[in-house]
């Protein structure tokens, strides 16, 4: 199946990126041995106890970064993630000994292996591409659904995430006579897709007959099925229940996630210190005091709260109009605040919200307080965001854009409040978000 080969293309990359690791910390100590002027015995045995390490932190920052999902992330994407993990593995070079107990290893060894791991892991992620995209035929789609909107938002999803998507095709089926209409698209699809419009017995029915012939189904779910998702099953005699939580975290994650709250925030604001000052300069030069912007925005259970942010409009810019969502090219907001929406610096003053404990870093994106109430009529169950502590990135942040709908917004809250694991999620997300904003065409 495409699955397993896609799979393997994946441990191929796995296994090159274990190799090249590898030879880039011992390959100064051959050139080394080569000249004759070997390194000591004792910086070996440290090198040695040292690589086991860094090998795991290597394949879980790559495995964080998606590296190994051949087809659902370009080669730029890529190439940041090898960049991040490289760096970040740069400077646990000069930590990790120290925590080792292992004093000897040499730093030329650590500063050496930067470059050639940056080089010839992209060099090997590019090749693996290659051959993939050169080896497996384009997908076709089909796309059930009894909603031709539906169906058209879900065809240019598929188009524009997944390279590989040549055609696909929208067929609105009746659950009553459906096996002789899909028997003649077997053999012509390669996966196929279910839209939420169906009901649970109809979506089983469809379900039931693709998988029977070996046909790969995705299913796109509705907040219900968002609900379901990692919930706890409890067995009374032979009658399994789901026991529904809205949010999955305990009081132990809870207090884990405030910690990495703050420790985020207090390193963000002091690395971005230098650029917190050149912004206000900027702001003040072109459009005046004030420098911030100070703004009602709904938090945890309804509480409102003031938000923290540079201000990138004009003064006055809801005079006339009243509290409006800001357009792609709103003509309210100024050069400095194109810049700064376009990059994300304008969010970076929420980290003083984070500080304060109004918001975390991770979690669904605050709304004002008017808007909620409008939301709320077109977005059916969209307060149910409150049960969260509102954040500065999230889901939404990473996988949706500018104008993604309100209900898809709900969906990805919904999906990060039902994690397995909250706390690895938020560190997911946190380590993709510094990935985001150095890839502009994902930040619209």
């Amino acid at each position: 199946m495409r699955r397993d080969k896609k799979n393997i293309f994946g441990f191929c990359d796995l296994v090159i990126d274990l190799f090249i690791v590898y030879f880039s910390y011992f390959l100064l100590v051959y050139i080394r041995n080569y000249f004759k002027i070997p390194f000591s015995s004792e910086n070996i045995t440290a090198l040695e106890v040292f690589l086991p390490y860094a090998i795991v932190m290597f394949v879980v920052l790559f495995t964080l970064y998606r590296l190994y999902e051949v087809d659902e992330i370009d080669f730029y994407e890529t190439f940041l993630g090898i960049l991040f993990t490289s760096l970040i593995m740069f400077i646990l070079g000069f930590a990790l000994p120290f925590f080792l107990r292992v004093f000897a290893v040499p730093r030329s060894v650590i500063l050496f292996a930067l470059p050639v791991q940056l080089v010839f892991i992209s060099l090997a992620h590019l090749l693996i591409r290659k051959i993939y995209f050169s080896v497996l035929p384009p997908l076709d789609v089909l796309i059930l659904t009894s909603d031709s909107d539906e169906g058209k938002i879900i065809s240019e999803y598929f188009k524009q995430y997944f390279p590989k998507v040549k055609n696909t095709e929208v067929l609105s089926l009746d659950c009553d006579d459906f096996q002789s209409l899909l028997e003649e698209k077997l053999d012509s699809f390669d996966f196929f897709i279910i839209g939420d419009n169906y009901n649970p017995d109809e979506k089983s029915k469809f379900i039931e007959f693709l998988t029977s012939n070996n046909k790969t189904v995705y299913i796109v779910t509705g907040v219900y099925g968002l609900l379901l998702h990692n919930q706890n099953v409890r067995i009374l005699g032979d009658l399994p229940f789901f026991e529904i939580n809205l949010v999955n975290i305990s009081p132990l994650e809870k207090a884990l996630k405030r910690v990495i709250d703050l420790i985020v925030s207090i390193v963000a604001l002091v690395f971005f210190s230098p650029i917190i000052l050149a912004v206000s300069i900027a702001i003040a030069r072109e459009a005046g005091r004030p420098i911030f912007y100070l703004q009602d925005r709904v938090g945890l259970n309804g509480k409102v709260f003031k938000i923290v942010k540079f201000r990138t409009m004009i003064q006055d810019a809801e005079k006339y109009t009243g509290a409006i969502l800001s357009e792609e090219d709103d003509p309210r907001v100024t050069k400095v605040g194109k810049f700064l929406r376009k990059t994300g610096l304008d969010e970076i003053p929420q980290f003083v919200n984070v500080l304060r404990g109004e918001m975390s870093v991770v979690g669904p994106r605050p709304e004002r307080p008017e808007l909620i109430e409008k939301i709320k009529k077109d977005v059916p169950n969209f307060e149910m965001r409150l049960k969260l502590k509102p954040g500065i990135t999230g889901y939404a942040q990473l996988y949706g854009k500018y104008d993604t709908s309100f209900d898809y917004k709900l969906k990805m809250d919904l999906l990060y409040a039902r994690s397995r694991n909250i706390i690895l999620t938020d560190i997911y997300i946190i380590i993709n978000t510094v990935k985001l904003f150095l890839t502009p065409k994902k930040r619209k």
